[in-house]
């Protein structure tokens, strides 16, 4: 059997996972004793219908290289690659096809519809932990799966990438967008998403700089083994160690090499994680009032700016990000296979 993944489908603009979440959701609030209970389930079925709405609106758009003739121009997915090599973080929306800018907006859409009923649940069932557990992963799976189409969008804009690798991240992405993804998507997914929560359950300590313990914490909290494995490798680049360092510890190359300096310049060995933290100026509070979600998309977005600005200034340390590291190598194995121009789901999507 398939594994389930977060796309919504092409009836309903939530996925599998989350129409099972909402339906447990929904009857929790129809046994509910909660003073507002009748104004709590009329925001429900409301934010129901603004998300399906733009879902409707999804639909009026084509999949993405379907309408691909206007007079003596042509398009297809060799001249997207293309278009998209050429783009940085500073212009790349504007070369989006709408369709796409449809899909985040519905991707955004259910990921705010589940931290809506979060806080709906807290009101109405504040010492549940099981609906909070399950709502928690439905925010989660619409942050990574964000996540997974900001992983593309970074590599396609790399240039530098093999051209046949990029027109596989280029198809990968057209897939999201036009809600089939295709195999290497389905099967990266959960493999990423096992990454991701198992960094999310990681304490850190910063002071030791050698991630040795964060590895086999990683493991224990239930990361991909194959990530760890990957980033093992005894002919793997600099570049790839400071990425898979900086996933690790959780900050920068340069803060990493800032903080060498200083316990070299202080005769350290070790820091506590209180004193490394306070060396680097990252001592400040949480901000407890974060929605939920938006910490995890910080951990990965911070480090994706920070590769992005070395490729834009050719400037030492990793390109890319240790996620997109471990991306390029999966889907090298998806290269040069066959690409349908639209399946039967496509019509519907």
């Amino acid at each position: 059997m398939a594994t389930p993944t977060p796309h919504p489908t092409s009836d309903s603009p939530f996925s599998e996972r989350e129409r099972q979440a909402k339906r447990i959701f929904r009857e929790r609030l129809e046994a509910s004793t909660h003073p507002d209970r009748d104004r709590f389930q009329q925001i429900f079925e409301t934010h129901l219908t603004r998300t399906a709405a733009i879902q409707k609106a999804l639909r009026v758009y084509p999949p993405v290289l379907q309408e691909n003739k206007l007079g003596s121009r042509e398009r297809g997915l060799g001249t997207l690659v293309e278009l998209l090599a050429n783009a940085t973080d500073a212009d790349f929306e504007m070369f989006l096809p709408m369709r796409a800018m449809l899909w985040r907006s519905l991707t955004m859409s259910r990921l705010n519809f589940w931290r809506l009923l979060r806080y709906l649940s807290e009101e109405i069932e504040p010492d549940d932990t099981e609906l909070a557990t399950i709502i928690d992963r439905r925010v989660h799976a619409c942050v990574y799966l964000k996540l997974v189409d900001e992983l593309l969008t970074s590599l396609a804009m790399d240039e530098e990438i093999p051209r046949n690798l990029r027109q596989e991240v280029v198809a990968s992405m057209t897939s999201l967008w036009d809600s089939t993804p295709s195999k290497a998507v389905q099967q990266f997914f959960p493999l990423l998403e096992a990454v991701w929560e198992a960094r999310r359950k990681l304490f850190v300590s910063v002071g030791t700089m050698l991630g040795v313990s964060e590895i086999m914490k990683l493991l224990q909290a239930g990361c991909a083994p194959q990530f760890v494995d990957y980033f093992s490798r005894a002919h793997m680049s600099n570049d790839e160690g400071s990425a898979f360092q900086e996933f690790l510890i959780g900050v920068t190359t340069e803060q990493i090499t800032d903080l060498q300096s200083f316990m070299k310049g202080s005769g350290r060995t070790c820091l506590s994680p209180e004193e490394a933290k306070k060396a680097l100026g990252l001592d400040r509070t949480t901000n407890e009032n974060y929605s939920i979600g938006v910490q995890a998309y910080q951990f990965h977005r911070e480090r994706h700016l920070q590769s992005a600005a070395r490729r834009l200034r050719s400037l030492p340390g990793p390109k890319h990000t240790a996620e997109e590291y471990m991306l390029m190598y999966f889907l090298e194995d998806f290269v040069d296979a066959p690409h349908d121009e639209e399946s039967p789901a496509d019509a519907h999507a």
